[in-house]
């Protein structure tokens, strides 16, 4: 059985970093699928959720457009402006992502 590699995130982004990696656990999907179905490389997308860079401004238009996720969330976490039933899981992984105090390596 193999076990993932846990890593907090720690980037001078890491609000934004957790909600992303929320939304990709949210759909069920690896980094490089969930930036290749935004048509975003994965090497920007993997920065982003690593917390050191912030999602640039065409990088998070590709997000909303793609997934639905508003940039009031991306940027400042405004759970109010997703869809309800969004809203309410990611609340629940963004929960238990406190409680754990560790996220994965981006696999799902």
């Amino acid at each position: 059985m193999q076990f993932m590699t846990r890593r907090v995130i720690s980037g001078r982004y890491a609000d934004s970093a957790t909600r992303l990696r929320a939304v990709r656990k949210y759909f069920g999907m690896n980094q490089k699928d969930f930036a290749a179905n935004a048509d975003i490389q994965y090497k920007s997308y993997n920065q982003w959720e690593s917390g050191d860079f912030r999602v640039s401004i065409p990088g998070a238009i590709k997000l909303r457009e793609r997934y639905g996720i508003s940039m009031d969330f991306i940027y400042i976490g405004n759970i109010d402006a997703l869809p309800t039933k969004m809203a309410n899981e990611l609340m629940s992984i963004l929960r238990d992502n406190a409680s754990n105090k560790s996220n994965d390596n981006g696999d799902v």
